[in-house]
């Protein structure tokens, strides 16, 4: 593996981990770090987010649900609620990968301002059709931010999709304000939850996820580049029953029992029934530019 290079330390001491569904997926021995081997070109990237990424689940807007009953919208008010207990709403808000903007639309009432970026056209025309937010179809690194600009910056379920997360972060560093607020999520590969499922692990699905950090790995890719950690946390969300055994049908394809819940469920109207659920396998970190 002589010309593959960590992406966080630039190391190019790589070993093996795993395969998963003929990705080749490799660990830093230098940091730890755990990512794609052969990462797909931006245009191959890009083709993943198409309009059935964004229907599939609960990313959308428009799938049915009244908006205050969608679960997306419900973690996106939680979020916001924590987000004040640092005391950093009223500012200006970037949401990079905001997808169909459901939590743009929960940032409004809090923020003075507030715009999101996503990969997906697809998405980002649904944020302004649909929801009136205020958002662009682009790459952080298509855009041309102000320096120190933001008051708080988010990534929700991001970073582990893109190519490159040491270069986000460096830009993201410079078009912050100093004191300002990052809250990060991403899957946890050190969680139980992986130790246990190993290739089952439902976050472990490469090329749409490249890179697996633990709170070891992206505490050290945020200290690099100015930023203090100020807690990981491990908050779960609401999903509705529909969701959560579609995810459980395509990690056990032939499992009959998750079939006939399935069905079960369908036929008694519960799928959209609202739950919370918490596998403590996805970090939320929050850090303050320094």
């Amino acid at each position: 593996m002589s010309n593959l290079k960590c992406n966080i330390c630039q190391s190019v001491n790589i070993d093996n981990f795993l395969i998963k569904d003929n990705w080749e997926i490799v660990r830093c021995s230098n940091c730890k770090i755990v990512f794609v081997k052969n990462i797909p070109s931006d245009r191959v990237l890009e083709g993943l987010y198409d309009d059935a990424f964004f229907k599939d689940g609960q990313k959308s807007p428009t799938e049915g649900l009244k908006l205050h009953n969608n679960p997306a919208y419900i973690n996106a008010i939680k979020r916001i609620e924590r987000i004040k207990k640092y005391d950093h709403c009223n500012g200006r808000l970037l949401d990079v990968g905001c997808a169909t903007g459901i939590f743009l639309k929960a940032a409004n009432a809090s923020f003075k301002y507030s715009f999101g970026i996503d990969i997906s056209k697809y998405a980002t025309d649904i944020a302004v059709r649909e929801l009136n937010v205020n958002a662009k179809y682009g790459t952080i690194c298509d855009m041309n931010f102000s320096q120190q600009y933001y008051d708080v910056i988010t990534m929700w379920d991001v970073i582990e999709h893109v190519k490159d997360p040491d270069k986000y972060i460096d830009i993201i560093s410079n078009i912050i304000r100093p004191g300002g607020l990052m809250i990060l999520s991403t899957g946890n590969i050190e969680s139980i939850m992986f130790k246990v499922q190993k290739k089952k692990w439902h976050l472990l699905i490469p090329p749409k996820h490249l890179f697996y950090f633990s709170p070891k790995t992206i505490s050290m890719l945020l200290n690099k580049y100015g930023f203090r950690v100020l807690n990981i946390e491990n908050e779960g969300q609401y999903t509705n029953l529909g969701y959560m055994m579609d995810k459980l049908k395509r990690l056990h394809v032939k499992n009959k029992t998750i079939n006939f819940f399935s069905t079960i469920m369908k036929k008694l109207n519960l799928n959209q029934y609202n739950i919370y659920l918490n596998l403590y396998d996805v970090m939320t970190v929050y850090a303050k530019k320094l």
